[in-house]
């Protein structure tokens, strides 16, 4: 069994508060639909984790199954700078810091992309890249829960249709511009739409970066 295999990982809040995000779960079921159509075609294998703890993360990793094969890692949930807050099994948050994660992800030889659909992951991703990893998605900023769910969703959309993965994300990106427009930034984060763009503020959240020639990886 040698069809590369996508992993997504959820984590969330167990009860709805303040930190829950309502669209995760819609995240989730429009990422599967999207990947499906290629697992149909044998393209690949799909691997859904929806509520992720570290051990479950990193046993999927290591089991002999998956072992070498996990090309896509894609996680939505809640992120800080240089952390993943993942679920415990009691039903809490805690972090995976990027101190362990970063160097177990960037020592996974089939790993081509990682996208870090959380609030303020880009240090993490670069830190990815700086690492070796061919290609990572991070945020500036707390993003939007509902374009979080958009902007992954055709991103992967596009993948799945055999897309170049630069052509897939700039698409997506297009995508959500075309629908929100760049007048008002705000909305696309996770914050009053009222406050005064400014500094990181006045550029779109999501960043992709890519080691010279992932561009076109497919």
């Amino acid at each position: 069994m040698n069809k590369p295999a996508i992993l997504l990982a959820f984590a969330n809040e167990r009860e709805e508060g303040q930190r829950y995000l309502r669209n995760l779960p819609f995240e989730m079921n429009r990422l599967r639909a999207a990947l499906e159509k290629a697992e149909d075609r044998g393209l690949c294998e799909l691997i859904i984790l929806p509520n992720t703890t570290l051990d479950t993360l990193i046993s999927t990793f290591q089991r002999d199954r998956y072992r070498n094969r996990i090309a896509i890692f894609h996680y939505g949930g809640h992120a800080g700078s240089y952390e993943l807050l993942l679920e415990e099994s009691e039903g809490n948050t805690s972090s995976a810091h990027g101190e362990g994660l970063v160097p177990f992800l960037a020592g996974q030889k089939s790993l081509q992309l990682v996208f870090l659909n959380g609030c303020y992951s880009a240090q993490q991703a670069q830190a990815l890249i700086s690492h070796g990893l061919p290609a990572v998605i991070g945020t500036v900023q707390a993003v939007d829960d509902k374009m979080a769910t958009g902007l992954s969703a055709d991103f992967y959309a596009g993948l799945a249709e055999g897309m170049p993965l630069s052509q897939a994300w700039e698409e997506a990106v297009f995508k959500a511009k075309a629908q929100e427009g760049e007048q008002d930034l705000n909305r696309y984060y996770a914050q009053s739409r009222s406050v005064k763009l400014e500094g990181a503020w006045s550029q779109f959240p999501w960043e992709a970066y890519y080691r010279p020639g992932a561009e076109a990886i497919r």
